[in-house]
Parts: structure tokens; C-alpha cells; sequence
């Protein structure tokens, strides 16, 4: 089957791209009222089910380099969400962990992302969403 679409539309990047704004100005919308961006609600989700991450450990589940990741959490440590500690058992690693602020937004961060989350799967049937995710993850 051809594809006959002219311009930009014609690119899956460009197509990915444009479903990751969507998504990046619902986060912006509902997270505004907590003072978190989108970017550090996802560092914030990387942390809540370990008691702490180490710093590269963190860098690795997110993807993103040490410079940026150093910014994020700048930030988020300055507002009160996440405290750092040197790791006892290695001295040049950092160990990054949530403060009590943090944990207690938990719920209604879950509940941000799980409306979304609703929201795609609403739009497929069960197995279209599955092999959705699937292919999320192979790419």
C-alpha cells in the first residue's frame, strides 16, 4: 500500500513527535497546580517505588544524560521533592531519594497518568493497545 502523504506527515518520526507534544502539554496542563514539568514528574515516577536510586541507575532508567538529569534534579531537590546523600558504599556515587512532599503527591500524580493512560486505551480495542505497547517497546 502506498503512501501518497505529502510534507511531514509522511515521517513516523514526525507523526511520534507530534503524539509526544500532546501528551508533553497534557502533563504541562494537569502538573502546573504542583509546580513539576512534565520532564521531572518522569524522574519523580522513576523514584517512588525505590526507597533510593542511585544516580547513574537513575541517568540509565531514563535515558538521559548525567548534565541534564543533574539540572532536573537541582531543581526538584531546591522545591523540596527529592533529596541526594553521597552512597556510603561508593564514595563517588550520589544516592537520590523523595522527601516526604514527594510521596505525598504519589496519588494524585498516578491518577494524572493513569487518565491518559485511559484515555489511549479508550481509543483502541484491548488487543490493539497491546500490540501498541509492543511496538512502543521494540522501537
Amino acid at each position: 500500500m502506498a503512501d501518497n502523504t505529502e510534507g511531514p506527515e509522511r515521517f513516523i518520526c514526525f507523526k511520534l513527535n507530534k503524539v509526544r507534544r500532546k501528551i508533553h502539554r497534557y502533563y504541562e496542563g494537569k502538573l502546573a497546580s504542583f509546580n513539576i514539568t512534565p520532564v521531572q514528574f518522569y524522574v519523580l515516577s522513576a523514584l517512588w517505588d525505590k526507597e533510593e536510586v542511585r544516580f547513574k541507575d537513575l541517568s540509565r532508567i531514563l535515558d538521559m544524560d548525567g548534565a541534564t538529569l543533574t539540572g532536573i534534579l537541582d531543581r526538584l531537590e531546591k522545591r523540596g521533592f527529592i533529596k541526594r546523600k553521597g552512597d556510603q558504599c561508593d564514595r563517588r556515587s550520589v544516592l537520590v531519594s523523595l522527601t516526604r512532599k514527594s510521596k505525598e503527591i504519589k496519588p494524585q500524580m498516578i491518577d494524572i497518568a493513569q487518565d491518559l493512560d485511559k484515555e489511549f486505551r479508550d481509543k483502541v480495542s484491548p488487543e490493539e493497545f497491546q500490540l501498541f505497547l509492543k511496538i512502543l517497546d521494540e522501537l
